[in-house]
């Protein structure tokens, strides 16, 4: 828009009337080019906003968001930071490494001995006497083609010469109705719950292995029997579980095929127990049912649904913290510099209970250098918070939700046993994140039920170095005898 000239000094009333028209129509042009301006100025702060969001997305790795590793690009891969540096040294064994070999078998437990002795005459012509004890002994391992083992029961009825009724013969208890042993329904019970095995991977095993077939339909039948079976110990985890003074919590996503909505795989965690739960929300109520009857230490990340627990027992992760700081630190200008902090003093923090971890008679100093961390933290997010609105939008949110919670960052140091991260729930999903991955969505409510309470049974036994086959075995010799499961695992393991 072209600004009117400015006039000149005028000569007559007339002349000093145009003029003051002239000069109006100019302050209304600078009126209506201020309003343009603003308009701009915010329409550049809201497309600077977008294109930092957008570029914001563009960066999130594993590295600095709680994206899995399996998500991230090949560049941010490359640009992961190695754990050590390679060693110059070649693969393999090093010279004068001590030896390691498999032990030797007694004769006893071997199943064939084959003996090999030398001649009798030696070439010379002398007799050779042997020792009594071998020289050397070598043991083959093999493998033996695996075949079935079945088991008829015949059942026969009469009928009586005097009244000629038929008299039949009683079915024992302890004949199943079903054409699977134990052995066969433990092994499909372990082959998805610890090794990710569809059902059709489990038909088609089967099949290689010894040349006979189920069809998928008795394969999941076995799942759901297996899942009743499983009740028992199922609830004798949940509930150790939710007596223990600290547990870790965590959610992934769970597929299932005639839901709209996506169900939710739950993990609590304490020690080697680990109980999961599948439910069709990610919300408080969900999280609520997780926890039952649990009132001590809880370690999570920083998601709402674990905001109705009581703050004074709640932990957040900092390794998730620093995942978030580092994503910070990304960004330009002041909000950078402010994430920048924040991970140094996350860092600062990590290693001081390191330290104390390995010092432990050290408590003055250590509670004394929290203390001061802990107030560093708190004057970086208050610079944080006082951001400017339009510049630095998400990183002055961030620091507003993270000041809103900052005493939930500092629960360990009431309690020693309060580990800093919740890497023990995270580690536990894992393996069920794989599984989702291998196999297909659930079908069924059987399907919603059974992998829960088969990965609770195997991740639990695994982890008390338990045999989870063994156990699955005894667990279903019982229910298929159509006794009360008795099964019960020791309870002796306790957070240290």
């Amino acid at each position: 828009m072209n600004l009117p000239v400015r006039p000149s000094r005028p000569s007559s009333l007339s002349a000093a009337l145009k003029q003051l028209d002239e000069c109006w129509e100019m302050m209304e042009s600078l009126r209506s080019l201020q309003q343009e301006h603003e308009q701009l100025k915010q329409a550049f702060a809201e497309q600077q906003q977008r294109l930092e969001e957008v570029v914001s997305q563009l960066n999130s790795s594993s590295r600095n968001s709680s994206k899995p590793p399996s998500s991230d690009t090949p560049e941010q891969k490359a640009k992961r930071p190695r754990q050590r540096q390679p060693s110059p040294r070649q693969k393999g064994g090093q010279p004068g490494h001590p030896r390691h070999e498999r032990a030797l078998l007694p004769e006893q437990e071997v199943d064939q001995i084959r003996r090999y002795y030398p001649q009798a005459q030696c070439p010379c012509g002398g007799a050779v006497v042997m020792e009594q004890q071998p020289r050397y002994r070598h043991q083959l391992w093999d493998i033996i083609p695996p075949r079935w083992q079945v088991t008829e029961h015949q059942f026969y009825h009469g009928s009586c010469q005097h009244c000629g009724q038929s008299c039949f013969s009683p079915w024992p208890d302890w004949v199943p109705s079903g054409q699977m042993g134990a052995g066969l329904i433990s092994w499909i019970g372990l082959l998805s719950g610890q090794y990710h095995l569809s059902i059709r991977k489990i038909q088609s095993l089967l099949q290689e292995m010894c040349q006979s077939t189920f069809s998928t339909g008795a394969i999941s039948k076995a799942q759901g029997q297996l899942a009743e079976w499983m009740e028992a110990p199922y609830q004798q985890v949940a509930e150790h579980v939710r007596q223990q003074p600290v547990a870790h919590a965590d959610e992934t996503r769970h597929s299932h095929k005639h839901s709209r909505h996506a169900y939710w795989m739950w993990v609590l965690v304490s020690g080697p127990f680990c109980l999961f739960l599948t439910q069709f929300s990610r919300g408080k109520q969900a999280a609520a049912t997780l926890l039952g009857t649990f009132s001590g230490y809880l370690v999570t990340d920083h998601y709402a649904a674990y905001n109705d627990y009581p703050r004074d027992r709640h932990q957040l992760c900092w390794a998730h913290l620093l995942r978030q700081f580092l994503k910070i630190s990304e960004r330009r200008g002041q909000a950078g510099a402010i994430g920048k902090r924040l991970l140094l003093l996350g860092h600062a923090v990590i290693r001081t209970h390191h330290r104390f971890a390995q010092e432990p008679d050290k408590t003055t100093g250590y509670h004394r250098r929290m203390q001061r961390l802990r107030r560093s933290f708190q004057a970086t997010l208050e610079q944080g918070r006082q951001l400017h609105p339009v510049n630095a939008f998400r990183t002055r949110n961030q620091c507003i939700h993270l000041l809103k919670d900052e005493d939930l960052c500092w629960t360990f140091l009431k309690d020693s046993r309060i580990p800093l991260t919740n890497n023990l729930a995270e580690s536990a999903l894992r393996p069920y994140v794989i599984w989702r991955k291998l196999c297909f969505a659930t079908q069924s409510l059987q399907g919603l039920r059974f992998r829960p309470m088969i990965l609770t049974v195997t991740t639990t036994a695994r982890q008390l170095g338990m045999s989870s086959l063994a156990v699955l075995r005894d667990i279903s010799e019982q229910g298929l005898a159509r006794k009360s499961i008795t099964f019960r695992f020791p309870l002796e393991q306790r957070i240290a």
